[in-house]
């Protein structure tokens, strides 16, 4: 697969690991929980984000099984604990080579395959939901045109009725910058800090309540943290 420019340098971090697994499983092993060793992935996290997606997803897509791809899903940790909570067909891909020779040894039976977002349009499966955590370029540049390409592009591998959901802080520059002037119908969800999102009543009142949602927000600004937030775009015909 031809990957576009965006992908050509993958994060260090992976190719370090790779380095480490190509030496024994021992030493990947010792590096994988080392700090800030891959803050994308929440590898030692990753079960409370699958947890909160998994609510999330029973609350907005009324359905049990679920055909799900994590885009640009880097070691694929979430993907994974996603898998073990549900019933849902998970699926996920990310460009970078080294996450590939990762998952060729490490977890040979998942449903992980090489991609980035452009070459999705040679993938014949489409799929009701499309997850992309803090996924570039949607989060560090504001061009619009690229992000119309991107998304349409991921728009076209949805079945009807699906749906994009993205899981990003606000930057200085991106997609939230392009929103309005997308094409698209979509929603914005303030989310709870990350250890709450086992609480399924908590998520319940937060996802679907507009005075909640403002007050969570009001919170955020006052303790001066950044809000995660889900962006929730529809398919278009």
């Amino acid at each position: 697969m031809n990957f576009n420019n965006y992908y050509r340098n993958e994060p260090p971090t992976y190719t370090l690991l790779k380095e480490k697994l190509e030496i024994s499983s021992k030493e990947f092993e010792e590096h994988l929980y080392k700090k800030d060793i891959d803050a994308h992935t929440q590898i030692k996290q990753a079960n409370l984000y699958a947890k909160r997606l998994k609510i999330f997803i029973k609350i907005f897509f009324k359905k049990k099984n679920v055909d799900f791809l994590d885009c640009g899903c880097g070691l694929g940790y979430i993907a994974r604990e996603l898998k073990k909570l549900s019933d849902h067909n998970i699926h996920y891909c990310d460009p970078s080579e080294s996450v590939k020779i990762i998952h060729d040894k490490i977890f040979p039976e998942e449903n992980f395959f090489q991609s980035d977002i452009e070459s999705l349009i040679y993938l014949k499966k489409k799929f009701d939901l499309i997850y992309l955590r803090e996924v570039y370029p949607f989060t560090r540049e504001n061009n619009f045109e690229n992000h119309k390409k991107l998304i349409n592009i991921l728009n076209k591998k949805l079945n009807t009725n699906g749906f994009l959901i993205f899981e990003q802080i606000k930057n200085n520059k991106d997609l939230f910058n392009n929103l309005s002037k997308l094409s698209f119908k979509y929603q914005i969800f303030f989310l709870l800090p990350i250890r709450f999102g086992t609480s399924e009543i908590l998520n319940n009142f937060f996802f679907k309540s507009l005075i909640f949602q403002y007050f969570l927000r009001i919170f955020y600004r006052f303790l001066g943290k950044k809000i995660n937030h889900f962006i929730l775009i529809h398919k278009s015909i």
